[in-house]
């Protein structure tokens, strides 16, 4: 009888969740609300095909030429969101700037029939395009004649004469300028323009306007990323699979103590789960590029490679549950229960229970974290286009990556990863550190500054769901995860609105429910005596 979670052990737990609620509620979901209601944030985007079809019209307008091709990625400027963050301007720029000069665009990739392409911009609220760069064919213009055509534009783009005064052509032909009075602490707006004569007919083939932030800002921020690289590459990659190097040396040494039929269905369905979700964010990639040329080839060559990495990845997620399964056993523990034993779908039952109290008392703890960081190392947040909702293909897909992360992660650098360290420190507490270290290591890339924040934060968290793993076994911890994981997507899918986000978000957040359901029904009807057919361990 399997009687690691007594039938009442979430009352242990439920004040503390309770509690937890209030505080992530008041710290993150109030001021969400109220910032909604005030309309500082706006959660109203335009559709990514409303994009296309603005920017294509407007590319006609202005060049005279038909566009064959149109793809609207979500495009966001890292460095300055990040600079208003640290300076707590955000607010300030929305309201003064954000209509005219905004940090966050839908950058449109444009083809032309009759030869040239471009990149043109389009306000994500308000559908207005705001930028663009146009590769055409034409004839250049005098220095003379393009600085008229320029001034006379910027004029009615409601600039005043008086603030383009130190504009000046450069020596690869655009006109440049710093318009005065338009800072925001020490960043300042900067423009880039240019013309050409396109078939007799004068083109504003390029105006971007910008804030750019100050240098030391975009130095410190260059470095801190050069040391996540550095963390991600050696701590987290290189780590991993030294992991499933010896995942495999021990799954042969304490094959008698496991089978290598154990997490077969759980690593199919880990394989399903991260193509889906590398596929899903291939416009991530793209708008990561910018408007640097190669980017439908780069796109893919990354899905074919992420569909060939998905095997060995997946078979280390396989190895490591055996061997993880081995090595536990061998110490007199069994933390991953198998179907078929007597009570496994009450344990499975109660484990789901008590995921979801430990799911809410993370959010909580996470949110006090953020505040301590900030307090402590000035800590503060920016945008990442390889991260952003509005990146993902299917959106309401967006989820999967909840289970992914949460089985992959648990089986690998807990279900394992302690496991063997126990084994060598004979110290469970220290088993848990280096593992626990590593997975931080690989969430330090994470848009968050300084570059510590996360290592910081989810060396806390992976305590926690130590904790959780080594006290109620694998299932708990990879149920916790993948509600944690979840529920925070689905705030974001509630926040972006529309029916299959919304459904989406309540679906896979309840999904463990139906889970435990399902197998307590078949467990049960098991050990009554009734055949089930051949089930997968």
């Amino acid at each position: 009888m399997i009687d690691s979670i007594k039938p009442n052990e979430w009352k242990r737990f439920l004040w503390a969740a309770a509690a937890c609620f209030i505080i992530y509620l008041s710290i993150d979901v109030a001021p969400l609300i109220a910032s909604i209601h005030s309309g500082d944030y706006n959660p109203h985007v335009i559709e990514k095909a409303a994009a296309e079809e603005k920017a294509a019209a407007f590319a006609e307008r202005q060049t005279g030429l038909k566009v064959k091709k149109a793809k609207a990625v979500h495009q966001t400027d890292k460095i300055m969101n990040g600079y208003l963050s640290k300076e707590e301007l955000t607010g300030t720029y929305s309201d003064q700037y954000d209509s005219r000069f905004p940090t966050d665009t839908f950058q449109v990739d444009l083809k032309f029939d009759q030869g040239g392409s471009g990149y043109t911009y389009v306000h994500m609220q308000s559908g207005e395009v705001v930028a663009w760069n146009l590769h055409l064919d034409g004839q250049p213009l005098s220095d003379e004649d393009k600085t008229a055509e320029i001034v006379d534009f910027l004029l009615n783009q409601q600039f005043r004469a008086e603030e383009l005064s130190g504009g000046r052509l450069l020596e690869n032909g655009e006109w440049q300028a710093r318009p005065v009075g338009f800072t925001v602490k020490d960043a300042r707006l900067s423009l880039n323009v240019d013309a050409l004569s396109v078939r007799g007919k004068t083109v504003i083939t390029k105006y971007k306007a910008a804030f750019i932030a100050p240098n030391d800002y975009i130095k410190y921020v260059k470095g801190q990323d050069k040391i996540a690289g550095f963390l991600t590459g050696f701590g987290y990659l290189f780590m991993s699979f030294v992991l499933f190097v010896l995942a495999i040396v021990y799954a042969v040494l304490y094959r008698k103590f496991t089978s290598f039929k154990y997490g077969i269905a759980l690593t199919i369905v880990y394989f399903v789960t991260y193509i889906i979700m590398n596929l899903n964010i291939l416009d991530g990639i793209r708008a990561s590029f910018g408007e640097n040329g190669g980017a439908d080839e780069t796109v893919l060559i990354t899905a074919v490679f992420t569909v060939f990495l998905t095997f060995p990845m997946a078979a280390a997620v396989y190895i490591s549950i055996v061997a993880g399964d081995g090595l536990w056993k061998a110490q007199g523990r069994s933390l991953w229960p198998r179907f078929g034993e007597k009570g496994y779908g009450s344990y499975v039952w109660r484990s789901m229970g008590l995921s979801y109290l430990f799911a809410v008392i993370l959010f909580a703890l996470q949110s006090i974290i953020f505040i301590g960081l900030e307090f402590t190392i000035g800590t503060w947040g920016t945008t990442d286009a390889t991260q952003s909702p509005y990146n993902m293909s299917i959106l309401w897909l967006m989820p999967v990556l909840a289970w992914a992360a949460a089985i992959s992660e648990e089986a690998v650098f807990r279900f394992f990863g302690i496991g063997l360290f126990r084994k060598w420190f004979k110290n469970t507490f220290a088993a848990a550190l280096l593992p626990t270290f590593f997975w931080a290591l690989g969430h330090v890339m994470y848009p968050f500054y300084p570059s510590s924040t996360r290592l910081i934060e989810l060396m806390i968290v992976g305590l926690v769901f130590s904790f959780i793993f080594v006290r109620y076994g694998f299932i708990t911890a990879m149920f916790t995860h993948a509600i944690f994981n979840s529920a925070a997507v689905g705030m974001s899918l509630l926040t972006i609105g529309t029916a299959p986000n919304i459904v989406s978000a309540i679906f896979f957040t309840v999904l463990p429910v139906l889970i435990a359901c399902v197998i307590r029904y078949l467990s049960n009807k098991k050990e009554k005596g009734r055949p089930l057919g051949r089930l997968l361990p």
